[in-house]
């Protein structure tokens, strides 16, 4: 049962988040509280989050009283957020991720045409090839760490080449870029150098696909527009293609790593896997029911004092929306790992209007790494104990920093 006793305001909150907690430990202490608290975020900014599942879908899906445009959020616009606050570049650019009604739906339906079916199938045969090349350079003389190795420039390669861009320095460029702009222990100047790096790297990539234009996904979204002559802004365009780079890595490294873990913590779950029992795709929704990669979604805001859960939200307040620790407690039946459920109803990719648009090609990207692995590596296993494994300091990622396996 939730304590009592305490008054729940932002003026009076009942944690101080830390990046560097467990996961599932500091989600539990929060429960205690209720399914929507008030805490103080890394960086000092105050904000409600969800602590359980139906609080968190009650944010994810449409809800007229709920708002993403952050021109709604009360404390930003007295000048109350620190300008080195990691997330504020992400929550105020103009995208879809930051947008609401008519202008999210004009955005998502223009940024749709670049995430069909066809494009989607059309990567399969080069995300297969990516994997095979990264397999055939791993050596098994030792343990491997598998993000390095492969994990991370799996779904890397995999979304620049699917962005056009090909060339591996300036891959390497985005990857330090993010990982900094994201480090909870890099200092502000840091990420802000990263952030200013980041956006020109962005921009001189649209120019070159603006001169020499191909069949990728910046030339698509440079060329989309409707039969009204409606396209994408520059402003959205950058949004766009920031918002689509950060989800379509960061995410897919972790739900790859955590689902190996996974996997290999479970062996009757990868037996039957091995033998064909389960297909190989099946470890998606098992995976994200079991450790999404994701810790919290940044923000949502209260258009008018909203009830969500019992719990009112005064209007112009932000609400961080918790997944992993939401998705998984020991009260629901995601408190385990198995392959064999067909349940897709986890908040892994979101829900409602704002249902990830990047997740069949995360399907493929988890699917195929996962099988291509396995079947190379029958033999894989941990070089560690479980509970030696470190966890990523970070507000936003739940994920390892590292995955030192045995390859036979």
């Amino acid at each position: 049962m939730p304590l009592t006793g305490r008054r729940l305001s932002l003026d009076n909150p009942v944690h101080e988040c830390d990046p560097a907690s467990e996961t599932y430990v500091e989600a539990a202490e929060l429960r205690r509280y209720g399914q929507v608290v008030p805490v103080v975020l890394f960086g000092g900014v105050r904000t409600w989050i969800t602590t359980s599942a139906e609080a968190s879908r009650a944010i994810l899906e449409a809800n007229p009283d709920i708002g993403k445009d952050p021109a709604n959020w009360a404390a930003l616009q007295r000048g109350e957020i620190p300008g080195s606050w990691p997330f504020l570049t992400l929550i105020t650019e103009k995208s879809m991720f930051n947008a609401d009604g008519a202008d999210h739906l004009r955005l998502r339906r223009l940024v749709s045409h670049a995430f069909t079916h066809k494009r989607i199938t059309a990567v399969v045969p080069r995300l297969t090839a990516i994997a095979d090349e990264l397999l055939d350079g791993l050596s098994g003389d030792g343990p491997v760490d598998l993000k390095t190795a492969y994990a991370y420039p799996l779904p890397m390669r995999t979304i620049c080449e699917f962005f056009g861009i090909t060339d591996p320095d300036e891959q390497d460029e985005l990857r330090d870029e993010y990982a900094t702009m994201f480090d909870a222990v890099a200092t502000p100047e840091e990420r802000s150098r990263a952030a200013t790096a980041l956006e020109a790297t962005l921009v001189r990539h649209i120019e070159d696909k603006r001169r020499h234009p191909d069949d990728r996904l910046t030339s698509t979204l440079i060329d989309i527009h409707e039969l009204d002559g409606d396209r994408l802004t520059e402003e959205e365009l950058l949004g766009t293609l920031h918002i689509i780079l950060a989800a379509g890595h960061e995410t897919t490294v972790n739900a790859i790593m955590n689902t190996v873990v996974a996997l290999l913590t479970h062996p009757d779950q990868l037996a039957l896997l091995r033998d064909g029992r389960r297909p190989w795709s099946s470890t998606v929704d098992a995976g994200l029911r079991w450790n999404v990669p994701l810790k919290c979604v940044y923000m949502r805001y209260a258009l008018r004092d909203t009830d969500i859960c019992g719990t009112v939200v005064p209007a112009g307040e932000p609400i961080a929306t918790m997944i992993a620790g939401a998705q998984r407690n020991s009260d629901t039946a995601d408190a385990r790992f198995d392959v064999t459920s067909d349940d897709r109803g986890h908040i892994g990719f979101g829900a409602g209007s704002h249902f990830c648009l990047g997740a069949p090609l995360a399907r493929q990207e988890i699917t195929i790494g996962l099988e291509r692995l396995f079947t190379r590596y029958p033999n894989l296993r941990l070089a560690v104990e479980p509970e030696e494994l470190t966890h990523i300091v970070s507000p936003a990622i739940n994920g390892l920093t590292a995955l030192p396996l045995h390859l036979a």
